[in-house]
């Protein structure tokens, strides 16, 4: 998994491609792995390790050792990364650990903010209950916040949750969109409650939890959950409640892809100059996206994502679908080009040219979370020797692949075997090393802007709230 907010901390796959096998230490033939070990910080494993939850059973400890295996990127052998993964495999825990028992005080909560939505409809005061809708906003960021650091998964109803009280603690500019209860649909309470009973059965929680007054009873170490994790070195040092706290509305923008609406600086619908090196095209698919933009908006502007805030995720899904194409036409136009150099640049050169293309693969990564064929790809560079031809042919031939077959379902076409791309490439510039670092540097430049239109979040943000991580 990767690293950073909203980042991921271990990630290992098999690899599947063209990879020779070797022999282990025990004779047996296996395929090379590649280990992708990122790091997270060791104050956050404490903030984490610190929460007292609901959970009856031997308390998960993140122990020294643990601190160490996942706090450090260095693997010298295979029994260091299954120690790594045995780590990393309690940090899920503790993490699965506490969102458990914060689904118990949320599902408390989200009875009293539906009684409360009552009141303000009948005409009490917003003002009288603000001091208690500001601690459940800070108890819900806190957890919107802790998660996709670890990459831990959230589920959509905490995205739910949280969207939900800031609309409400906004009521005043709200509430002439606010027809229904919008803690009263049938996504966000059942949700929580499937949940719940999820926890109980994988003793996580017991069954207790489901008494109606197991939170007021167990009030002292709900408070102490949050206390711990808000007063912890890592909150405290890091800011890592960050824009969250502070731009509510930005984040709805990035939710529901605002700043793609009039994408004026081009970004989505790339490829027609030598430094991008590929021709697509987007008239289709750029048509597709005007209309959706015409949906989403309507989606946005009558604040229907209050009531219901995935009632609208076919945009998401298009765009996703539309940066996924790009990926792998400027990693196919990349690795098309490195192809046909193997024959005329000199060894070094060629290194070089290898070690900057898996950067921006990695790059792309981690931007990327749910791509696993990345991971496949910089695995097969790095034990890639520098002028196998037929290794590059066949790496090229998958990307290519993936970039069509992506482009396929873009077009709405059910035929395969069509080249929806082609390269526009100087084969004069073929000589010397500067075409392919130019492309690999407009790739760079395009995922360097792409998170700037999350700003202050990023791509990660929109792929866990879309629960693809």
């Amino acid at each position: 998994m990767i690293k950073n907010i909203f980042a991921v901390l271990l990630c290992c796959f098999a690899l599947t491609l063209n990879l020779k096998t070797f022999e282990s230490a025990g004779n047996s033939k296996i395929y090379p792995t590649r280990f992708i070990v990122p790091t997270t910080h060791r104050n956050y494993l404490r903030a984490v390790n610190n929460v007292e939850t609901f959970n009856k059973r031997p308390k998960i400890v993140i122990t020294q050792e643990d601190e160490v295996n996942l706090s450090t990127s260095f693997c010298g052998s295979i029994q260091e990364y299954h120690a790594k993964l045995k780590s990393h495999e309690k940090l899920e825990k503790k993490g699965r650990d506490i969102k458990c028992s914060f689904s118990v005080i949320a599902q408390t909560n989200i009875l009293w903010l539906k009684n409360f939505v009552e009141k303000l409809k009948n005409g009490e005061p917003f003002r009288n209950s603000l001091p208690v809708i500001e601690r459940l906003k800070m108890e819900a960021e806190l957890m919107v916040v802790l998660f996709p650091v670890g990459d831990l998964q959230m589920g959509k109803w905490l995205w739910s949750y949280i969207m939900k009280i800031v609309a409400i603690r906004q009521y005043d500019d709200n509430k002439l969109y606010i027809h229904e209860n919008p803690f009263e649909d049938d996504q966000m309470p059942h949700g929580v409650s499937d949940f719940i009973e999820n926890c109980i059965a994988e003793k996580y929680l017991p069954p207790t939890v489901m008494e109606p007054d197991v939170v007021t009873k167990n009030k002292r170490k709900s408070d102490k959950m949050f206390t711990d994790l808000s007063s912890s070195r890592w909150f405290r040092n890091s800011n890592a409640l960050g824009p969250l706290d502070r731009n509510y509305n930005a984040l709805i923008d990035v939710l529901y892809l605002k700043p793609f609406w009039e994408d004026e600086r081009q970004l989505l619908f790339r490829g027609g100059t030598i430094t991008q090196g590929f021709n697509v095209d987007w008239s289709r698919v750029r048509q597709r996206h005007r209309n959706e933009v015409v949906i989403t908006r309507t989606f946005v502007e009558n604040r229907t994502w209050i009531s219901n805030p995935y009632g609208r995720l076919d945009h998401q899904h298009l765009l996703i679908k539309i940066i996924d194409a790009t990926f792998y036409c400027y990693i196919s136009v990349i690795i098309y080009v490195y192809e046909k150099q193997l024959s005329i640049l000199n060894e070094p050169t060629l290194k070089e040219i290898k070690k900057l293309i898996n950067d921006v693969i990695v790059k792309a990564l981690n931007m990327s979370i749910k791509e696993e064929f990345l991971l496949d790809i910089s695995s097969e560079l790095v034990f890639l020797q520098v002028r196998n031809i037929d290794n590059v042919k066949g790496i090229l031939a998958s990307v290519r692949a993936k970039a069509n077959g992506i482009l396929n379902d873009l077009n709405g076409s059910n035929t395969n075997g069509i080249d929806w791309f082609s390269f526009n490439v100087n084969e004069g510039q073929l000589s010397n090393d500067s075409l392919i670092k130019t492309i690999i540097l407009d790739f760079q430049s395009y995922l360097n802007e792409l998170n700037s239109y999350y700003f202050p979040f990023e791509h990660k943000t929109l792929l866990h709230f879309m629960d693809v991580v």
